[in-house]
Protein backbone atom coordinates (compact mmCIF):
# COMPACT_ATOMS: atom_id res chain seq x y z
CA UNK A 1 0.00 0.00 0.00
CA UNK A 2 2.75 2.56 0.80
CA UNK A 3 4.26 1.96 -2.67
CA UNK A 4 0.88 2.59 -4.30
CA UNK A 5 0.42 5.83 -2.34
CA UNK A 6 3.93 6.97 -3.22
CA UNK A 7 3.38 6.26 -6.93
CA UNK A 8 0.07 8.16 -6.85
CA UNK A 9 1.73 11.16 -5.21
CA UNK A 10 4.48 11.16 -7.84
CA UNK A 11 1.92 11.07 -10.66
CA UNK A 12 0.01 13.90 -9.05
CA UNK A 13 3.19 15.97 -8.74
CA UNK A 14 4.06 15.33 -12.40
CA UNK A 15 0.55 16.33 -13.48
CA UNK A 16 0.77 19.58 -11.52
CA UNK A 17 4.18 20.34 -12.99
CA UNK A 18 2.91 19.71 -16.52
CA UNK A 19 -0.15 21.91 -15.96
CA UNK A 20 2.04 24.70 -14.57
CA UNK A 21 4.40 24.45 -17.54
CA UNK A 22 1.52 24.70 -20.02
CA UNK A 23 0.10 27.73 -18.20
CA UNK A 24 3.56 29.30 -18.13
CA UNK A 25 3.97 28.84 -21.89
CA UNK A 26 0.50 30.24 -22.54
CA UNK A 27 1.23 33.38 -20.54
CA UNK A 28 4.63 33.91 -22.18
CA UNK A 29 3.07 33.58 -25.63
CA UNK A 30 0.35 36.08 -24.71
CA UNK A 31 2.92 38.56 -23.42
CA UNK A 32 5.05 38.32 -26.57
CA UNK A 33 1.98 39.00 -28.73
CA UNK A 34 1.17 42.14 -26.73
CA UNK A 35 2.98 45.49 -26.64
CA UNK A 36 5.11 43.99 -23.85
CA UNK A 37 4.25 46.38 -21.07
CA UNK A 38 6.03 45.57 -17.78
CA UNK A 39 3.83 43.80 -15.22
CA UNK A 40 1.11 43.04 -17.74
CA UNK A 41 -0.29 39.53 -18.26
CA UNK A 42 2.58 37.09 -18.80
CA UNK A 43 5.33 39.54 -17.81
CA UNK A 44 6.46 37.63 -14.71
CA UNK A 45 6.67 34.35 -16.61
CA UNK A 46 8.59 35.93 -19.50
CA UNK A 47 10.97 37.68 -17.12
CA UNK A 48 11.72 34.40 -15.31
CA UNK A 49 12.22 32.60 -18.62
CA UNK A 50 14.61 35.31 -19.83
CA UNK A 51 16.49 35.20 -16.55
CA UNK A 52 16.89 31.42 -16.78
CA UNK A 53 18.18 31.69 -20.35
CA UNK A 54 20.71 34.35 -19.36
CA UNK A 55 21.95 32.33 -16.38
CA UNK A 56 22.43 29.23 -18.54
CA UNK A 57 24.33 31.17 -21.22
CA UNK A 58 28.08 30.81 -20.59
CA UNK A 59 28.73 33.64 -23.03
CA UNK A 60 26.58 36.06 -21.02
CA UNK A 61 28.32 35.01 -17.81
CA UNK A 62 31.61 35.99 -19.42
CA UNK A 63 30.15 39.33 -20.55
CA UNK A 64 29.18 40.18 -16.96
CA UNK A 65 32.34 38.77 -15.41
CA UNK A 66 34.65 40.69 -17.75
CA UNK A 67 32.58 43.89 -17.70
CA UNK A 68 31.92 43.85 -21.44
CA UNK A 69 29.13 45.82 -23.17
CA UNK A 70 25.81 44.00 -23.09
CA UNK A 71 24.33 42.71 -26.38
CA UNK A 72 21.84 44.93 -28.17
CA UNK A 73 18.26 44.26 -27.02
CA UNK A 74 19.44 42.58 -23.82
CA UNK A 75 16.69 42.81 -21.23
CA UNK A 76 14.34 44.67 -23.56
CA UNK A 77 11.43 45.95 -21.45
CA UNK A 78 12.55 43.90 -18.48
CA UNK A 79 13.34 45.25 -15.03
CA UNK A 80 16.74 45.30 -13.36
CA UNK A 81 16.64 41.68 -12.13
CA UNK A 82 17.76 40.66 -15.64
CA UNK A 83 21.10 42.37 -14.99
CA UNK A 84 21.45 42.20 -11.21
CA UNK A 85 21.21 38.42 -10.79
CA UNK A 86 23.42 37.40 -13.74
CA UNK A 87 25.94 40.04 -12.61
CA UNK A 88 26.00 38.54 -9.11
CA UNK A 89 26.29 34.94 -10.30
CA UNK A 90 29.17 35.83 -12.62
CA UNK A 91 31.09 37.27 -9.67
CA UNK A 92 30.61 34.37 -7.23
CA UNK A 93 30.68 31.41 -9.64
CA UNK A 94 34.23 30.29 -8.83
CA UNK A 95 33.92 30.76 -5.07
CA UNK A 96 32.88 28.29 -2.40
CA UNK A 97 31.34 28.84 1.01
CA UNK A 98 28.29 30.17 2.79
CA UNK A 99 26.11 32.68 0.95
CA UNK A 100 23.49 34.89 2.59
CA UNK A 101 20.74 36.21 0.32
CA UNK A 102 19.55 39.27 2.21
CA UNK A 103 16.13 39.98 0.73
CA UNK A 104 15.27 36.74 -1.10
CA UNK A 105 15.99 38.03 -4.62
CA UNK A 106 17.56 34.66 -5.48
CA UNK A 107 14.53 32.59 -4.51
CA UNK A 108 13.92 31.11 -7.98
CA UNK A 109 14.61 27.51 -8.90
CA UNK A 110 16.59 28.50 -12.00
CA UNK A 111 18.87 30.64 -9.82
CA UNK A 112 19.28 28.27 -6.88
CA UNK A 113 20.07 25.33 -9.19
CA UNK A 114 22.52 27.33 -11.32
CA UNK A 115 26.12 26.17 -11.64
CA UNK A 116 27.25 29.36 -9.92
CA UNK A 117 25.52 28.35 -6.66
CA UNK A 118 26.16 24.60 -6.84
CA UNK A 119 29.19 24.85 -4.53
CA UNK A 120 27.55 27.05 -1.90
CA UNK A 121 25.40 26.69 1.19
CA UNK A 122 22.67 29.28 0.69
CA UNK A 123 20.67 30.96 3.42
CA UNK A 124 17.78 33.28 2.54
CA UNK A 125 16.47 35.87 4.96
CA UNK A 126 13.33 37.86 4.28
CA UNK A 127 10.52 39.62 6.15
CA UNK A 128 7.84 36.97 5.71
CA UNK A 129 7.42 33.43 4.34
CA UNK A 130 7.81 33.06 0.58
CA UNK A 131 5.03 31.57 -1.53
CA UNK A 132 7.54 29.06 -2.85
CA UNK A 133 10.44 27.61 -0.89
CA UNK A 134 13.21 25.31 -2.11
CA UNK A 135 14.32 23.70 1.13
CA UNK A 136 14.66 20.38 -0.72
CA UNK A 137 17.60 21.95 -2.54
CA UNK A 138 19.29 22.50 0.81
CA UNK A 139 18.35 26.18 1.07
CA UNK A 140 17.75 27.53 4.58
CA UNK A 141 15.05 30.15 5.16
CA UNK A 142 14.85 32.61 8.01
CA UNK A 143 12.51 35.52 8.66
CA UNK A 144 13.84 38.70 10.19
CA UNK A 145 14.90 42.32 9.92
CA UNK A 146 18.11 43.23 8.11
CA UNK A 147 18.63 46.00 10.64
CA UNK A 148 19.06 43.42 13.41
CA UNK A 149 20.24 40.12 11.97
CA UNK A 150 20.00 36.99 14.09
CA UNK A 151 23.44 35.69 13.11
CA UNK A 152 26.71 35.70 14.94
CA UNK A 153 29.68 37.74 13.69
CA UNK A 154 31.71 36.71 10.64
CA UNK A 155 29.73 33.64 9.60
CA UNK A 156 29.24 34.18 5.83
CA UNK A 157 31.75 34.03 3.00
CA UNK A 158 29.65 36.43 0.91
CA UNK A 159 26.38 38.32 1.18
CA UNK A 160 24.06 39.27 -1.69
CA UNK A 161 21.60 42.12 -1.21
CA UNK A 162 19.84 42.59 -4.54
CA UNK A 163 17.38 45.50 -4.86
CA UNK A 164 16.50 45.29 -1.17
CA UNK A 165 18.42 48.01 0.65
CA UNK A 166 16.21 50.72 -0.91
CA UNK A 167 13.20 49.27 0.96
CA UNK A 168 14.74 49.42 4.45
CA UNK A 169 12.86 51.87 6.66
CA UNK A 170 10.15 52.30 4.03
CA UNK A 171 6.56 51.04 3.80
CA UNK A 172 6.88 47.26 3.42
CA UNK A 173 3.23 46.28 3.85
CA UNK A 174 3.24 44.61 0.42
CA UNK A 175 5.94 42.24 1.68
CA UNK A 176 4.76 41.55 5.24
CA UNK A 177 1.32 41.85 6.83
CA UNK A 178 2.59 42.41 10.38
CA UNK A 179 2.48 46.20 10.87
CA UNK A 180 5.21 45.98 13.51
CA UNK A 181 7.53 44.65 10.83
CA UNK A 182 6.25 46.43 7.74
CA UNK A 183 5.54 49.94 9.01
CA UNK A 184 7.53 52.85 7.65
CA UNK A 185 10.16 54.20 10.04
CA UNK A 186 13.13 56.18 8.72
CA UNK A 187 14.65 55.98 5.21
CA UNK A 188 18.12 56.49 6.72
CA UNK A 189 17.85 53.15 8.53
CA UNK A 190 19.29 51.41 5.48
CA UNK A 191 22.62 52.30 7.11
CA UNK A 192 21.79 49.99 10.03
CA UNK A 193 21.29 47.16 7.56
CA UNK A 194 24.57 47.93 5.78
CA UNK A 195 26.46 47.71 9.08
CA UNK A 196 24.71 44.44 9.97
CA UNK A 197 25.56 42.92 6.60
CA UNK A 198 29.18 43.85 7.18
CA UNK A 199 29.10 42.37 10.68
CA UNK A 200 28.05 38.91 9.48
CA UNK A 201 30.71 38.82 6.74
CA UNK A 202 33.98 37.05 7.38
CA UNK A 203 37.09 39.29 7.29
CA UNK A 204 38.03 39.91 3.67
CA UNK A 205 34.66 38.66 2.40
CA UNK A 206 32.45 40.58 -0.04
CA UNK A 207 29.02 42.18 0.00
CA UNK A 208 27.34 42.25 -3.44
CA UNK A 209 24.69 44.93 -3.34
CA UNK A 210 22.48 46.62 -5.94
CA UNK A 211 19.82 49.31 -5.86
CA UNK A 212 18.05 51.85 -8.12
CA UNK A 213 20.11 54.92 -8.92
CA UNK A 214 19.57 58.37 -10.42
CA UNK A 215 18.10 61.53 -8.97
CA UNK A 216 16.87 61.07 -5.42
CA UNK A 217 13.24 59.95 -5.22
CA UNK A 218 11.11 58.75 -2.31
CA UNK A 219 8.30 56.51 -3.53
CA UNK A 220 7.03 55.58 -0.09
CA UNK A 221 7.80 51.88 -0.41
CA UNK A 222 11.34 52.40 -1.73
CA UNK A 223 13.80 55.22 -2.31
CA UNK A 224 16.01 55.76 -5.32
CA UNK A 225 19.61 56.47 -4.38
CA UNK A 226 21.53 59.43 -5.72
CA UNK A 227 25.32 59.86 -5.65
CA UNK A 228 25.27 61.31 -2.15
CA UNK A 229 23.40 58.30 -0.75
CA UNK A 230 25.68 55.89 -2.61
CA UNK A 231 28.71 57.55 -1.04
CA UNK A 232 27.02 57.47 2.38
CA UNK A 233 26.44 53.73 1.98
CA UNK A 234 30.10 53.17 1.06
CA UNK A 235 31.25 55.23 4.04
CA UNK A 236 29.02 53.24 6.41
CA UNK A 237 30.45 49.92 5.17
CA UNK A 238 34.03 51.28 5.12
CA UNK A 239 35.31 48.70 2.64
CA UNK A 240 38.92 47.71 2.25
CA UNK A 241 38.25 48.12 -1.46
CA UNK A 242 35.19 48.35 -3.68
CA UNK A 243 34.11 48.14 -7.31
CA UNK A 244 31.13 49.88 -8.87
CA UNK A 245 29.17 48.93 -11.98
CA UNK A 246 26.26 51.00 -13.27
CA UNK A 247 23.66 49.87 -15.77
CA UNK A 248 21.04 52.03 -17.45
CA UNK A 249 17.97 51.11 -19.43
CA UNK A 250 17.83 52.44 -22.99
CA UNK A 251 15.05 52.09 -25.59
CA UNK A 252 16.80 48.97 -26.90
CA UNK A 253 17.55 47.38 -23.53
CA UNK A 254 20.09 47.55 -20.71
CA UNK A 255 23.66 48.79 -21.13
CA UNK A 256 26.58 49.77 -18.95
CA UNK A 257 26.70 53.39 -17.92
CA UNK A 258 28.27 55.73 -15.36
CA UNK A 259 27.18 58.06 -12.58
CA UNK A 260 27.26 61.22 -14.67
CA UNK A 261 24.94 59.82 -17.33
CA UNK A 262 22.47 58.58 -14.71
CA UNK A 263 22.41 61.56 -12.33
CA UNK A 264 19.00 62.70 -13.58
CA UNK A 265 17.50 59.29 -14.30
CA UNK A 266 13.96 59.01 -12.94
CA UNK A 267 12.29 55.85 -11.72
CA UNK A 268 8.59 55.53 -12.34
CA UNK A 269 7.96 51.83 -12.85
CA UNK A 270 6.74 52.64 -16.34
CA UNK A 271 7.05 55.58 -18.66
CA UNK A 272 4.08 56.81 -20.73
CA UNK A 273 4.53 54.04 -23.28
CA UNK A 274 4.74 51.38 -20.62
CA UNK A 275 8.47 50.74 -21.07
CA UNK A 276 10.89 50.17 -18.23
CA UNK A 277 12.96 53.22 -17.25
CA UNK A 278 15.75 53.86 -14.81
CA UNK A 279 19.25 52.80 -13.88
CA UNK A 280 20.90 50.57 -11.32
CA UNK A 281 24.11 50.50 -9.30
CA UNK A 282 25.78 47.15 -8.55
CA UNK A 283 28.63 47.24 -6.05
CA UNK A 284 31.20 44.86 -4.60
CA UNK A 285 32.28 45.94 -1.11
CA UNK A 286 35.10 43.93 0.47
CA UNK A 287 35.29 43.91 4.24
CA UNK A 288 38.60 44.64 5.91
CA UNK A 289 40.80 41.72 6.89
CA UNK A 290 41.88 43.32 10.16
CA UNK A 291 40.25 42.49 13.47
CA UNK A 292 37.41 44.67 14.71
CA UNK A 293 38.31 47.45 17.07
CA UNK A 294 37.86 46.94 20.84
CA UNK A 295 34.38 47.78 22.04
CA UNK A 296 32.68 46.69 18.81
CA UNK A 297 29.20 45.36 19.54
CA UNK A 298 29.03 41.74 18.47
CA UNK A 299 26.77 38.70 18.50
CA UNK A 300 29.19 35.86 19.07
CA UNK A 301 27.15 33.26 20.88
CA UNK A 302 25.23 30.43 19.17
CA UNK A 303 25.90 28.08 16.24
CA UNK A 304 27.80 28.97 13.09
CA UNK A 305 24.99 30.82 11.34
CA UNK A 306 22.56 31.78 14.11
CA UNK A 307 22.53 33.03 17.64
Amino acid sequence: MPNVISAAMQLQAKAKKMAWKQLHQKRVAAYLKSDRRPWSYGYDEYRLQSLAESIQDAGMAKVFRENRPLPDQYGFRLDARIIEIPWLLSKVAEKEGKLLDAGSALNHECVLTSDALSNKKTTIITLAPEGQAFWRLGVSYLFGDLRNLDFKDACFDFVACISTIEHIGMDNTMYAEDPNIARRTNPEEFLLAVKELKRVLKPGATLYISFPFGRYENHGWFQQFDSQLVDTLIEAFAPAQHQETIFRYHPTGWQRSNRDDCQKAFRPDRDRRGAWTGSCVAKQLESARRQRAPGYSSKSDGPDSQR
